[in-house]
C-alpha cells in the first residue's frame, strides 16, 4: 500500500478545486501551515516538471528544472563528445562528471530533483548526476533508460531523486529512483498530461518543498488551462515566480514591508525563484519526424531573476561565454547582478523588488525581458525553418549559439552597469550609459544604450584636462553598445579620470578611478 502523505496548512487557506485535484496524484491531502522562515538551503532542492505533447501548446514533450544549490553558484553549459552518444548539459563549474540537466544528440533529455525521502543507498553506487550522465551518454530512449535502471538495481545506486525524462519518440515520464528500486509514471497517463515534483516522492512519504509544489501546480495548471504550456511561460513566469510561506504569489514590485525588512524587500526562501537558485533549463523535445538534434535546451545561467535564457543544441561544443576555462562569463555577470538584487545585509534571502521593476517603468526586467523576447522570437522563426529542411543546418545552429552568447554577455554587462549606477540610468526611457567595472580593471568598458540613430563621441581626460583618448561613431544604430577602455592602446595613468560621452546634443561625464593594483 502506498503511503498517504498528510501536510498541514493554514485552515484559513482554501485551495482551488483544480489545484487540490492535481495534488491528489501524489495521494496527498494538502493543507499548508505557516512556517517560520528557514535559512537558505545548503542542499540541492529543485523544482521540476515533465509534460507530454498532448499537454503542451506545440505538441512537443517538454521537461524543466530550476536548480537550487547555493554551494555551487557557478554553473556552465557543456558538451560531452566522449561517450557512446554526445550530449550537452548543465553542470557546476569544474565538476564535469555530474550532469544537472541535459539532452543528447538523439533527443533523450533528463532533469532531476533530489528526493530527500528516498534511500540514498551505499557509498559506492552512482550519484544522481552520474546516473544522468550515463543515461544521456548511453541511452537512445526512455525504454533504454529504464533497462539501464533495471541493471543498476542489481548493484545499487547512491541515487535518491525524481527524474523527468523525454525522448524523440514523444515519450515523457517521471521516475522516482532510490538505491535498488525505481517507480515510473508516464505523463500521458495523467489527466492533464504533466507531472510535477519538488523534493519528495509518492513512495518516500516526505514533504520537503511543499510550498514550491503547491505554487508550481497552480502556475502550470493556469498555463495548461489557457493553452500556454510552453517554454516561454515556464521560463518567464514559473521560473521567476515569488511566493510566500502559504504559496501565495508576491507581486513585483512589492508595495509593503515583510518581516521587519525595508520597504519593497521580500523573502524568497520558499519561492520557486529564490536566493539559492543557480540555473534553470527548459528542454523542448521534437516531433517524431523531426531531427532529434533540434531538441532545444533553453538555459538561464545564474539566478533566474538576474539573467536571460539562451538556446543550446546537442550539436557541438558550447560557446566560450557559457563554458569558460574556470567559470562561464554569462554566469559570472549574472551572479554580479544577483548580488545587487539580493543586497539586504541582514539576510541574503531577501531581494529588493524595485530593482526588478518599479512604478515608473524602470528596473532590470524592463531591460532583460524585452531582450529575451527578441531572442525567443528570432529562435522560434529559425526553428520553424530548420524543422522543415532536408538537412540539419549544424553550422548555422552553432553560429546562432555563439552569436547569442556573446551578445548576451555584453548586454548583461550593460545591465549590470545600470544597476551599479544606483539604478538612475535604468529608469531613463531614452539614452543611458554606465562605466563598468569601476574602479578600473583590465575589463572595464563604457556600456551605453541608444534610443535612436545617434552620433556618438567618447573622450577620456585626466583630472587636469589632458586628453588621453577620443573615438567617434557616426549614425550609430539604436540598441546597446560597449566600448572597451584603453581601446587604442593608450595606457591610462593611475588616479581619477574623466570620461565624456556625447550623444547628439547631450553630454554626460563619468568619473573613473584607476589604480594599477586593480588590474
Amino acid at each position: 500500500m502506498e503511503p498517504i502523505m498528510v501536510l498541514l496548512i493554514n485552515e484559513e487557506e482554501e485551495l482551488p478545486l483544480d489545484i487540490r485535484t492535481k495534488l491528489l496524484q501524489f495521494s496527498i491531502i494538502v493543507l499548508l501551515i505557516q512556517l517560520s522562515a528557514p535559512g537558505i538551503s545548503q542542499v540541492e532542492e529543485c523544482t521540476i516538471g515533465v509534460a507530454c505533447g498532448a499537454a503542451t501548446q506545440d505538441g512537443r514533450p517538454m521537461i524543466w528544472k530550476t536548480r537550487d544549490y547555493i554551494s555551487e553558484l557557478d554553473n556552465e553549459v557543456r558538451y560531452n563528445p566522449h561517450m557512446k552518444y554526445k550530449f550537452i548539459y548543465v553542470a557546476g563549474a569544474g565538476n564535469s562528471s555530474s550532469v544537472r540537466m541535459g539532452v543528447n544528440e538523439h533527443g533523450l533529455a533528463i532533469v532531476n530533483s533530489t528526493s530527500t525521502d528516498l534511500d540514498e543507498g551505499s557509498p559506492t553506487g552512482l550519484l544522481n548526476g552520474e546516473l544522468m550522465r550515463d543515461g544521456l551518454g548511453n541511452c537512445l530512449t526512455i525504454e533504454e533508460f529504464q533497462v539501464y535502471l533495471d541493471e543498476t538495481n542489481l548493484i545499487g545506486r547512491r541515487s535518491n531523486g525524481n527524474f523527468a525524462v523525454i525522448d524523440s519518440t514523444g515519450a515523457a515520464s517521471m521516475f522516482e529512483i532510490g538505491e535498488t528500486k525505481y517507480w515510473r509514471y508516464d505523463a500521458s497517463d495523467d489527466a492533464e498530461g504533466y507531472i510535477l515534483r519538488t523534493n519528495f516522492s509518492i513512495n518516500g512519504g516526505g514533504s520537503t518543498g511543499t510550498e514550491r509544489l503547491i505554487r508550481t501546480v497552480a502556475l502550470v495548471n493556469d498555463f495548461y488551462s489557457g493553452d500556454s504550456l510552453n517554454y516561454r511561460s515556464i521560463l518567464r513566469h514559473q521560473m521567476r515566480d515569488f511566493s510566500d510561506n502559504s504559496s501565495r504569489p508576491i507581486p513585483v514590485p512589492f508595495n509593503g514591508s515583510m518581516g521587519g525588512r525595508p520597504y519593497g524587500y521580500i523573502e524568497t526562501d520558499v519561492s520557486i525563484c529564490r536566493n539559492s537558485s543557480v540555473s534553470a533549463s527548459v528542454i523542448t523535445g521534437v516531433l517524431p519526424d523531426e531531427f532529434p538534434e533540434l531538441s532545444t535546451m533553453w538555459t538561464i545561467l545564474g539566478q533566474p531573476a538576474s539573467s536571460v535564457a539562451l538556446p543550446y543544441w546537442p550539436i557541438g561544443y558550447t560557446p566560450h561565454e557559457s563554458d569558460g576555462i574556470i567559470t562561464a562569463q554569462l554566469c559570472d555577470v549574472a551572479n554580479q547582478i544577483k548580488q545587487h538584487l539580493f543586497d539586504y545585509a541582514g539576510d541574503g534571502s531577501f531581494i529588493y523588488t524595485y530593482k526588478l521593476l518599479d512604478e515608473n517603468g524602470g528596473g532590470l526586467w524592463t531591460k532583460t525581458f524585452p531582450y529575451e523576447d527578441k531572442v525567443f522570437d528570432g529562435v522560434d522563426e529559425l526553428l520553424s525553418g530548420w524543422r522543415t529542411g532536408v538537412e540539419l543546418p549544424r553550422s548555422h545552429m552553432k553560429a546562432v549559439e555563439d552569436s547569442l552568447a556573446l551578445k548576451t554577455y555584453h548586454y548583461l554587462q550593460t545591465c549590470l552597469g545600470f544597476i551599479l549606477s544606483d539604478g538612475s540610468a535604468i529608469n531613463q526611457r531614452g539614452n543611458s550609459s554606465a562605466v563598468y567595472p569601476n574602479p578600473y580593471t583590465a575589463e572595464s568598458m563604457l556600456a551605453y544604450e541608444l534610443s535612436e540613430v545617434s552620433n556618438v563621441r567618447i573622450e577620456i581626460y585626466t583630472i587636469s584636462g589632458v586628453l588621453l583618448e577620443v573615438e567617434s561613431f557616426t549614425h550609430q544604430l539604436p540598441g546597446y553598445h560597449h566600448y572597451r577602455l584603453e581601446n587604442k592602446g593608450t595606457t591610462y595613468p593611475d588616479g581619477v579620470l574623466l570620461l565624456k560621452l556625447s550623444i547628439n546634443s547631450r553630454t554626460e561625464t563619468h568619473r573613473i578611478i584607476k589604480n594599477s593594483g586593480n588590474q
